[in-house]
């Protein structure tokens, strides 16, 4: 999938062909650490998928050492202790529980935010992905959902 400055994702979203209903979305995320300056993949990321489920494969609670990401020297980044962030359209910041779905996301995205040019909010997707900002223990932006 291309877009108009002319970068290309090889993971379109899709809809599900297990679901028989058709209507399950399979979405390419990635997990922005600006602390770090790096990112993380998730090529397949079910809607009705929970985070939690995802942040403890990629950040394990009980990894060694030697399994955690080069760049997390400190072992901070660690499933329990870490915080996500999603952003809207309009700018908004929101805190992305563990037990939330990317669908819970992006119904809490959309919020009834309609701004002045009558255009409503939701989350913000560039080539075909959606990105989410994760950390350790940051604070900020508008709650949404149940416990991190």
């Amino acid at each position: 999938m291309s877009n108009p400055e002319g970068s290309v994702n090889p993971y379109a979203p899709k809809f599900d062909p297990e679901d028989p209903t058709g209507k399950t979305l399979i979405i390419p995320v990635f997990f922005l650490y600006p602390e770090h300056a790096t990112s993380d993949a998730v090529i397949e990321f079910v809607e009705d998928t929970t985070f939690g489920a995802h942040l403890a494969v990629m950040f394990p609670r009980d990894a060694a050492a030697s399994l955690r990401q080069p760049w997390d020297t400190e072992g901070k980044y660690v499933d329990g202790s870490l915080v996500v962030y999603a952003m809207t359209r309009r700018r908004r910041l929101l805190k992305v529980w563990r037990k939330m779905t990317l669908r819970d996301v992006c119904r809490a995205a959309g919020g009834g935010a309609v701004g002045p040019d009558g255009k409503g909010d939701g989350l913000e997707v560039k080539d075909g992905v959606l990105k989410f900002r994760g950390g350790s223990e940051r604070r900020g932006g508008t709650e949404v959902g149940g416990r991190v």
